[in-house]
């Protein structure tokens, strides 16, 4: 009578193949998941004070419609005066420094114009902003 054996399958796990999916699924759900800011801010409370903070200005705002009319703080003024205006508005409010808002039509000599100004004001920041808030 013959005898047959059963071979026995080997039951190793190889547990490299294994891990290599656990940080791929891992990586995968850090990357594609986002954090929701709202969330986040609605989570946070804040404790009370009894000062109330002003947002203080910090710069003198001018806008640039698409036709090169130029307004200082939202009164329109004309492009020969607002050297000298802006100069005295800068003065009375202790500011050194510009915010320009200006459309996305405005012809570039405009914007020439006020970086000319602002160096012979010496105005030491000039910033541009694509949006008021």
């Amino acid at each position: 009578m013959r005898k047959y054996t059963i071979k026995k399958a080997s039951l190793e796990i190889n547990l490299a193949p294994l891990i290599d999916v656990v940080f791929l699924l891992l990586i995968f759900f850090m990357v594609a998941s986002t954090l929701n800011l709202n969330e986040v801010r609605a989570t946070i409370r804040l404790p009370g004070t009894d000062t109330i903070e002003g947002k203080e200005r910090t710069a003198v705002i001018l806008y640039v419609n698409k036709n090169g009319q130029i307004f200082l703080e939202n009164e329109e003024t004309q492009w020969d005066d607002i050297p000298k205006v802006l100069q005295d508005y800068m003065h009375q409010n202790e500011l050194n420094r510009v915010t320009v808002y200006a459309d996305k039509e405005v012809d570039f000599q405009h914007i020439v114009n006020l970086l000319d100004l602002a160096n012979q004001l010496n105005i030491n920041q000039m910033q541009f902003s694509l949006h008021h808030q």
